[in-house]
């Protein structure tokens, strides 16, 4: 096992910023689902959840190309401002005009697309390379973190007001640049110096030089696929999670907040342990997480107490949380430092565009089937999606990947 390194005042101030995002989107989230199953059926949630999602796919590679090539810095400051007015929005809509908010939560969406590559560039620009899978890891944790934070605040705020609910996710959001702010000035001291070769690329070739790349990267290239077919099933999570809260288990916001809640403590836990797995181990463990991961997530379908359902919920949610620390690492494990943006873009902008699909599909679906047999069958793809990986893996890329990491591992204790 590797001990990962004290975390330093930069790295906090990006952990902070992304806790406190992260916060505002679950509580809003939350009171938004409240608000549309208070008066309307799962497939409208869907078609909500589907309006509001879509305007980010169309940004999500021009924000991994201004990620390479601009100040980070701005730009993530950039996004947090945008979000917080997208969420005031919300807030005004939200008891009056309930798809004008689905609107606004379609622009917040499209702001939040430019957070992830600038942070994942700020990040690598003030963490020595050694360090970078631990620190990794530890901003995977803000997920599960703020899932709990944010879920159960969401809960709350939910059962009392959506409206409340929402004015609350616009202050976090605030807040959220500031620990930004405090660190604008600082320098990218591990920061790669960027490669000019030649003429700047036309704006097309930049926007595609991520997929280019992938061609030549087969241990990137696999982690994108399996992306995709995850957004198969993943798309549609939140959807049957609510559905089956207040359906087959007979809740209301506070059983929903709690699985969420659950949802969170078991990621964090996942990103610990994934911290400490051993390099040799990151591609057998990441494979492994995608089919206990569907095996539990299967089983909670088939549960019909909240009790048994929060338990499995952990252990798919910890298997999660394994695969949320290792997914960056591995996939930028191979990247050039110029391109690591646009990578990212890709792998986020082929997950999120299959999740929208797979979203629109398992609406339908629920109109004509129950959600613990969508459940079930999601679970079981999981399962097969993570022999799969194991099974086509790049073995040479997974040799390289050992070697070229090995070199650069912080010491063990």
């Amino acid at each position: 096992m590797t001990s990962p390194p004290a975390p330093n005042r930069n790295i906090v101030r990006l952990w902070a910023a992304s806790a406190l995002s992260s916060a505002s989107t679950w509580v809003m989230q939350i009171s938004l689902f409240i608000q549309v199953l208070h008066d309307s059926s799962p497939a409208v949630l869907a078609a909500v959840e589907l309006v509001g999602t879509l305007p980010a796919l169309a940004f999500m590679m021009v924000a991994g190309t201004l990620a390479d090539r601009f100040d980070v810095r701005r730009l993530a400051i950039g996004s947090m401002v945008a979000q917080a007015l997208c969420v005031l929005g919300m807030a005004l809509a939200l008891d009056s005009a309930l798809w004008v908010a689905a609107a606004f939560y379609g622009l917040q969406g499209l702001s939040n697309t430019f957070w992830p590559p600038a942070r994942q560039q700020w990040l690598y620009g003030v963490v020595p390379p050694a360090s970078r899978a631990a620190a990794n890891a530890r901003m995977g944790s803000v997920q599960g973190t703020m899932t709990v934070v944010g879920a159960s605040l969401g809960g709350v705020l939910s059962a009392w007001s959506p409206t409340g609910g929402m004015t609350v996710a616009c202050v976090l959001q605030v807040l959220a640049a500031l620990p930004l702010l405090q660190q604008a000035k600082s320098p990218l001291t591990y920061a790669e110096p960027l490669e000019e070769s030649g003429p700047q690329e036309s704006l097309r070739k930049e926007l595609t030089a991520g997929v280019r790349v992938l061609r030549d990267l087969p241990l990137a290239r696999s982690v994108v696929w399996i992306g995709i077919a995850w957004g198969c099933i993943g798309g549609a999570y939140d959807v049957l999670l609510a559905a089956y809260a207040t359906g087959p288990l007979d809740g209301s916001g506070t059983v929903l907040g709690a699985l969420y809640v659950m949802d969170g403590l078991a990621v964090i836990a996942g990103t610990v342990i994934a911290a400490r797995i051993v390099l040799q181990r990151h591609l057998s463990a990441y494979a492994a997480a995608y089919i206990v991961q569907g095996l539990a997530w299967g089983a909670l379908f088939l549960a019909g107490h909240p009790v048994a359902a929060l338990v499995l919920l952990g252990a798919m949610r910890l298997a999660s949380g394994v695969i949320i620390a290792l997914d960056t690492t591995v996939l930028l494990a191979t990247v050039p430092a110029h391109l690591r943006g646009r990578v990212s873009s890709v792998h986020m902008t082929t997950y999120s565009g299959m999740a929208r699909l797979s979203l629109a599909l398992f609406g339908v679906l629920l109109t004509v089937s129950d959600v613990r047999t969508v459940g079930v069958c999601t679970g079981a793809a999981s399962v097969v999606l993570g022999a799969l990986w194991w099974w086509r893996r790049d073995r040479e890329a997974e040799r390289r990947y050992a070697t070229e990491g090995a070199d650069n591992a912080p010491a063990t204790t």
